[in-house]
């Protein structure tokens, strides 16, 4: 007891896994016993039950530990924070308190949990990936302010992601914002992620965008003849599900609405 007390004086969040570590730099203790006293933090009100081997400090607020980002971080094993949570995370965007988006294999589970307001969104990593089983494509490990790391989509694939599940962001105009604040891109590893999604809807949206954005980027002649190869044959909706009348742009065989 007295040990796991002083591990969760020193964070938030923990798993079975943590308290094992900890009690085995103090000793060895049979599994039932370290069960046993997370069983007994949690009847004190102490520690609370996230889910199966996961435990939360009761008490932890939004200025505290956990944070919501760590939270979701744990909520699957194959998490992967993306999208506008990966740009927070990063610190592109300011947090949106409302929401926090990860990718999951184990996301037909439905919504998750709410933390401090917050709610978790699990979502399906990108079915071209998991045929692969490259899920963790274009995303990297961050530090968890004291506890386990927590895996971050790079800045490349959020804007791709962002681009390729735009309801998830809100409408155009915001979505737009959103990426706008991206100060810059390694434009080689977007191409190299669109060649990962193969979705040449998605390879329009990002021609069009990049092309709209050029001085912003940097972006070369060069990439967008690279991004026009992996455009549609025929004219795709830029948004598909407000699909009204607006301006055909060949170059990228896209439907844009009147409104951008």
């Amino acid at each position: 007891m007295f040990t796991l007390n002083a591990l969760i004086a020193t964070r938030g969040l923990i798993t079975t896994e943590d308290a094992e570590a900890f009690w085995r730099t103090r000793g060895t203790y049979p599994a039932r016993t370290r069960d046993r006293a997370l069983a007994a933090l949690c009847a004190s009100g102490e520690l609370v039950s996230v889910r199966r081997g996961l435990y939360a400090r009761a008490g932890s607020g939004r200025m505290g530990s956990p944070d919501p980002y760590l939270w979701a971080s744990h909520l699957a094993p194959d998490a992967v924070l993306g999208l506008r949570t990966a740009l927070e995370v990063r610190g592109v965007v300011v947090p949106n308190t409302a929401r926090c988006i990860y990718f999951t294999r184990l996301a037909s589970t439905g919504r998750g949990p709410t933390w401090c307001g917050t709610m978790m969104q699990p979502i399906s990593h990108p079915v071209a990936l998991v045929r692969v089983k490259n899920e963790f494509v274009e995303t990297e490990l961050v530090d968890g302010n004291g506890c386990s790391p927590i895996r971050v989509a790079t800045v490349e694939r959020a804007f791709v992601d962002v681009l390729d599940r735009p309801r998830l962001t809100g409408d155009w105009p915001d979505l737009i914002l959103l990426l706008g604040a991206i100060a810059a891109l390694e434009l080689d590893r977007v191409i190299q992620y669109l060649a990962y999604l193969d979705n040449a809807t998605t390879a329009a949206k990002v021609g069009w965008f990049l092309e709209r954005h050029q001085e912003q980027f940097g972006v070369t002649p060069d990439v967008l003849c690279r991004l026009e190869r992996m455009r549609p044959r025929g004219p795709h909706y830029l948004s598909r599900t407000h699909r009204v009348s607006g301006r055909y742009v060949s170059r990228w065989n896209l439907v844009v609405p009147p409104t951008l």
